[in-house]
């Protein structure tokens, strides 16, 4: 038995041995064939290079050739005094312009930004995450007043804390309801609106009379629609595809709904970071203006120093400034009111009338609004005032933006009642005050940029390249985590994606053989665009700044991926 086994083990400790030079012998094979391999390609990058040397040689001798060549017959033109063109270059290719055209040129862009930024974080005051603001009253005169363009908006979300649907009908449904009654009240009242995904929802379920109301007030003016896409989408990370494709969804349904209504301003006040992409897109669809909110907040306080809050985006491959877009940047930490009025916000709050209401939220600082009546209106009306006109000190213009809202906004009809009633009492007490030297109305997003270009030309203004990456909005809190969350559904975004994106170029070069006559058997192409439209909608959908980034809840992200797997 010992024996047996010993020699098992034996055979065992051979047969490993063997194995192992095996083993060496192979990989000092695979050595040796690398060594030649590299000393091959060696030999041919050399080759290469003698060729590449002997090409630039050539190319040298024909250009100092031709620079004798021209010199000798601009010598010939002057010594013969004649006008006659002996030599002009033609190069009819296109494809070179960028290479010899001058580089970018604009005022500040990504880099200059960031190496100038200190990255500090002194307390600001009131405005924390600023500086202090002071002004002279006398800036403003009769024939120089400021001027204050008050935009009420309602920032509402497809799909964040409740899905889509939810929002839908319990929320954003009587959001447009109220404010299509409000805007009836009174022809100054004005609204603005981004989200299509809502609105063409909300036209299925209107009834005739609500659909003429929502015509007249987008043909009036008193309604804007803003950006226009399917979706108020995230700027990191989607793609360019699905970028353009929400956007031509969203103004699909704004042509083929209303006919002759002109989105001429972009309003982004939620995605987390701005991305030059979107601009170009925007800029190429005939947009003329755009806001954006959440950028990092030094580079806020940068801008707000030099009074560049207002700019000129041009893409940094562009060199005949053909892509410029004027932007605006809000310039404090949210977008909602008591971030909006002023730097205070604890001032700012107090004219959030739906606050002064025990049944809402009151102010986070301690003061809640007080309604206007005729004993307070005076010094309801300076204390506004005030935080408008430190406002103004950061922009170059006598035009002041402010917007008037939040998340999911004038719900009830007694909240956009409060706001308005507070507010015209507020307005008539200002204007009529003609020692303050300010004007004061409510308009949309395209009324305020109008006003801005009566006072400045857009040459005079600064113009900037790059992106607004990464955001953050006070101290360290840098919002990237969202670049990667929910690494399932941003790639289960993708895959779909490429498989719309297949099926419309199938669709499109059937549809093609049909109108040929080369397909003689049915083709159901009605049903087949309806489903086409049904991918594209539930495509955009998740490109909202809540899905594709993951910020939503998990029922509503788990919403967003049984969307993608619908017929």
């Amino acid at each position: 038995m010992v024996i047996v086994l010993y020699t098992m083990l034996e055979s065992i400790h051979t047969d490993r041995d063997e194995q192992k030079k095996l083993k060496e012998q192979w990989i000092n094979q695979r050595l040796d064939s690398l060594e030649d391999s590299i000393q091959d390609l060696d030999k041919e990058i050399k080759y290469a290079r003698q060729k590449q040397n002997e090409k630039l040689t050539s190319t040298q001798q024909s250009k100092l050739l031709f620079e004798n060549l021209t010199e000798k017959t601009v010598s010939q033109l002057t010594d013969n005094k004649t006008q006659t063109i002996l030599f002009k270059s033609n190069n009819s290719n296109n494809q070179c312009i960028w290479r010899t055209s001058s580089p970018m040129n604009t005022t500040f862009d990504t880099r200059q930004l960031y190496d100038s930024l200190p990255f500090d974080n002194p307390d600001g005051g009131v405005w924390i995450q600023g500086f202090d603001i002071q002004y002279n009253a006398s800036q403003w005169t009769s024939n120089n007043k400021l001027k204050i363009i008050l935009m009420p908006h309602s920032h509402c979300d497809p799909g964040w804390l409740a899905t889509y649907e939810q929002y839908f009908f319990h929320v954003v449904r009587p959001i447009i309801n109220v404010m299509l009654g409000k805007l009836s009240e009174n022809s100054k009242y004005k609204f603005v609106w981004a989200e299509m995904s809502f609105l063409s929802l909300w036209w299925n379920h209107a009834k005739n009379d609500q659909r003429e109301l929502l015509k007249k007030f987008l043909n009036n003016k008193q309604l804007e629609i803003v950006t226009g896409g399917w979706v108020m989408n995230d700027e990191a990370n989607t793609h360019y595809f699905s970028m353009l494709d929400q956007l031509i969804e969203g103004h699909q349904f704004i042509e083929n709904t209303f006919g002759n209504i002109t989105v001429q301003s972009s309003w982004a006040n939620d995605p987390f970071g701005y991305s030059p992409t979107m601009a170009y897109l925007l800029q190429g669809s005939g947009i003329h203006y755009m806001a954006i909110q959440r950028i990092h907040y030094h580079i806020k306080k940068a801008l707000a120093k030099t009074k560049q809050l207002e700019f000129l985006w041009q893409q940094t491959w562009d060199r005949t400034v053909s892509t410029r877009i004027f932007t605006h940047i809000l310039p404090f930490y949210g977008y909602d009111i008591p971030h909006t009025c002023g730097p205070d916000p604890k001032i700012c709050c107090q004219f959030d009338f739906r606050r002064g209401v025990n049944s809402f939220t009151g102010c986070s600082w301690g003061i809640n609004p007080v309604f206007i009546n005729d004993s307070n209106t005076h010094e309801r009306a300076e204390l506004l005032l005030d935080q408008y006109r430190k406002k103004a000190q950061l922009y170059r213009t006598n035009v002041l933006f402010i917007p008037l809202g939040d998340d999911f906004r004038y719900r009830l009809k007694y909240e956009a009642k409060l706001q308005f009633d507070n507010y015209d009492k507020l307005f008539t007490y200002m204007n009529q005050r003609t020692d303050w030297n300010v004007q004061i109305q409510y308009g949309t997003l395209s009324d305020y940029f109008e006003q801005i270009l009566q006072e400045k030309s857009l040459t005079e203004f600064p113009s900037y390249a790059g992106d607004f990456f990464t955001y953050a909005d006070r101290a360290d809190n840098y919002w990237s985590g969202y670049y990667t969350s929910r690494a399932f559904f941003k790639r289960m975004n993708r895959i779909a994606e490429s498989y719309l994106r297949a099926t419309e170029i199938l669709f499109s070069l059937a549809h093609a053989q049909v109108l040929e006559g080369k397909i003689v058997s049915y083709f159901p192409k009605d049903d087949l665009f309806t489903k086409l439209i049904i991918a594209r909608q539930n495509l955009g959908i998740f490109q909202h700044h809540d899905g594709i980034t993951g910020t939503a809840r998990d029922h509503v992200v788990d919403d967003f991926g049984q969307k993608y797997c619908k017929k």
